[in-house]
């Protein structure tokens, strides 16, 4: 420990009126000398007090600093100190009891008992992690930490299903649903409670299949995740995606959850973002969700909130499910058919999170005679939301079924739509959508 200039003194304070003895060696270093020494204290009243001066034109190295609670019966709170005249830094702190001592020995800090025998100084807290997948307490670690950071997901919305239809005119896949919001904090550890409750965001309902010859059925909107028995930090669902329907309509993929409101379940128009700001089709930053187009675009993105889900144009065109670098990815649109022949049209992969790059995600199934689901999102991580599933396929092979849309990963993924069946086969499902996720670090 170095002592330099005119005014670097080193302090001890106290709290009581419990005796404390304080020795302190030295050396002071000039060019030319080399001068060791010693200072003692004693201490009988709480408060603070000098125990090495300054060394003037020297360099004063502090090679030794013993502490001793001389008292039978009272403990003392020792805090050591630099204050160099203008600002103080706290070297160490501790409570010695009756008869304990502390001693500073040029590299570290080490108390002893009354004994003389050394303590054992407790580590600092090792950092806590619990994960959590569905609803239940958290838990206050011990040793009492100091700081706890949540980081959560709302959870995805579910993908609608696809239409059933025979005959020569347009059938639409159904939309994907939007992504989770993420959100994140950090408390003291003395401001929660020893537990607090964690509530997480049921996944929003697949869209369910019509009957042979009819629209299919809107997914539903994905559940709220929470973090606090009093609540203090929530994430939003995304909006379910728009069923497919039997005529040359537009289906709009469900909006992506907001940090402040869940996605909208998508229309003809588009899935509205959940708030604070108002969703757009061109990116959505901080806190509000992205849009569920149905246009085909790769710009319906996100920041905090989740990103839209993949829709489609009237035509039919899909478009593929959005992408936000926190929150969850939308899920992709089911497989079509157009008026001539019927011919099919593929679906769209799921989106990501952790980046603005839309599509790239879960894969779109296969179409043809036997059709396939949808892969399923990829759950989510400490590093990156869940990604949204991808949309069925399609086929035009009489009374066969379209393929179910992907489920959303866990952590926010948007489930992908079902694809069009060819009547009397029904059209595919909607992916669920996937649930929320807590994380919940503590050091």
């Amino acid at each position: 420990m170095i002592l330099t200039g005119a005014t670097d003194i080193i302090q001890v304070v106290t709290t009581t009126a419990a005796n404390i003895d304080v020795q302190v060696s030295w050396t002071d270093v000039t060019t030319t000398t080399f001068v060791p020494g010693r200072t003692d204290t004693q201490i009988s009243a709480g408060g603070t007090n000098t125990v090495v001066a300054t060394a003037g034109g020297a360099t004063r190295q502090v090679k030794t600093i013993v502490i001793r609670n001389i008292h039978a019966a009272t403990s003392n709170v020792v805090t050591v100190q630099l204050y160099d005249g203008a600002k103080t830094v706290i070297l160490y702190s501790r409570t010695l009891l009756a008869s304990e001592s502390l001693m500073y020995d040029g590299t570290k800090w080490q108390p002893f008992n009354a004994t003389g025998s050394p303590l054992t100084i407790a580590p600092s807290a090792a950092t806590n992690v619990q994960t959590f997948t569905g609803s239940a307490d958290w838990t206050k670690p011990t040793p009492i930490p100091t700081w706890v950071h949540v980081i959560m997901w709302g959870s995805g919305g579910g993908g609608g299903a696809g239409a059933s239809l025979a005959t020569n005119v347009i059938a639409k896949g159904g939309a994907g649903g939007g992504g989770g919001s993420y959100c994140e904090a950090t408390f003291r550890a003395s401001e929660l409670e020893g537990t607090e409750a964690v509530v997480i965001g049921a996944g929003g309902l697949a869209g369910s299949p019509g009957i042979g010859g009819a629209k299919g059925g809107d997914g539903g909107i994905g559940g709220v995740t929470t973090f606090g028995t009093t609540v203090l930090m929530s994430a939003f669902g995304g909006g379910g995606g728009d069923g497919g329907d039997i005529s040359g309509l537009a289906n709009g993929g469900g909006g992506g959850g907001g940090t402040g409101a869940a996605g909208a379940v998508g229309t003809v128009a588009f899935g509205v973002g959940g708030a604070p700001g108002v969703s757009a089709i061109l990116g959505n930053c901080a806190g509000t969700g992205g849009a569920g187009p149905i246009t085909v675009i790769t710009t319906h993105h996100a920041e905090w909130g989740g990103a839209g889900g993949g829709g489609s144009t009237a035509t039919p065109t899909s478009c593929v499910g959005g992408s936000s670098l926190w929150g969850g990815g939308g899920g992709g649109t089911g497989g079509h058919h157009i008026n001539t022949g019927p011919n099919t049209v593929a679906g769209s992969a799921g989106g990501l999170s952790n980046t603005v790059t839309c599509g790239g995600g879960a894969a779109v199934g296969t179409d043809g005679a036997a059709s396939t689901k949808g892969d399923d999102g990829v759950a989510a991580t400490s590093a990156k939301g869940g990604g949204g599933g991808g949309g069925g396929g399609t086929t035009i092979t009489a009374a066969r079924a379209g393929g179910a849309g992907g489920a959303g990963g866990a952590g926010g993924g948007g489930g992908g739509g079902g694809g069009v069946g060819m009547n009397a086969g029904l059209g595919g499902a909607g992916g669920v959508g996937g649930t929320g996720k807590v994380y919940v670090f503590s050091w």
